[in-house]
């Protein structure tokens, strides 16, 4: 056993519980698709960007799964727990987010939806991630928190979220359940760092795959 995984860091094996979104009390319209559809879009009924997703999809004949949000806190919660902003619409494929509206217009326009839909986008920034993830140093903790990853913290038992969201007005970082200014997100990792090294705590990248 390494000392990173001794320490805490690293992956728990197998997935992580609360990392499947709660589908099932989100209304999902009847689209005529099937459920194992690779991509799903979550959005709320009357939204003119969420209309313009789905329409827009539908126009480039990309079937989809379509999840109604509306006032749904648990599904609102687990999206903006996973993608790091709550705003929607938020379109997935598979268990990946890329993005609202405007992205996945722009990825359609240039050819790189098809990719992803494919598997054959280049996955050259996920392995950056993973590399940053076994760094764990401060400023990796820092700068994957910015990128939208979610850290938990086991408190002897008691499990804990750490995420950011960069597109909040203002940006914030959340920590042991309050928003803090996203400018300590350095400071919070040193102390989140202090914590694990006192054993205090043991740390895990939450595993969204």
């Amino acid at each position: 056993m390494g000392l990173l995984r001794w320490l805490g860091f690293g992956k728990k094996e197998g997935p992580e519980e609360g990392s499947e979104p709660p589908g099932q009390t989100a209304s999902e319209v009847n689209t005529g698709q099937s459920d194992d559809m690779d991509i799903v879009v979550y959005s709320p009924s009357d939204a003119t960007r969420c209309a313009g997703v789905r329409d827009l999809l539908e126009r480039n004949n990309y079937p989809f799964r379509d999840v109604r949000v509306d006032d749904n806190m648990s599904t609102k919660g687990w999206l903006q727990r996973t993608t790091g902003d709550g705003s929607v619409p938020k379109v997935f494929i598979g268990a990946k987010c890329y993005g609202g509206f405007e992205d996945i217009q722009a990825m359609v326009m240039d050819g790189t939806f098809q990719s992803a839909v494919d598997g054959t986008m280049d996955d050259s920034g996920d392995e950056e991630i993973e590399q940053l993830k076994e760094t764990m140093t401060r400023e990796a903790i820092a700068e994957l928190l910015k990128r939208g990853e979610i850290l938990t913290i086991d408190e002897g038992g008691l499990e804990m979220d750490v995420w950011a969201e960069p597109f909040a007005k203002p940006p914030v970082v959340y920590y042991e359940g309050a928003p803090e200014p996203l400018e300590e997100v350095e400071a919070i990792a040193s102390r989140i760092l202090d914590r694990v090294k006192s054993g205090e705590i043991e740390i895990v990248w939450k595993d969204e795959d």
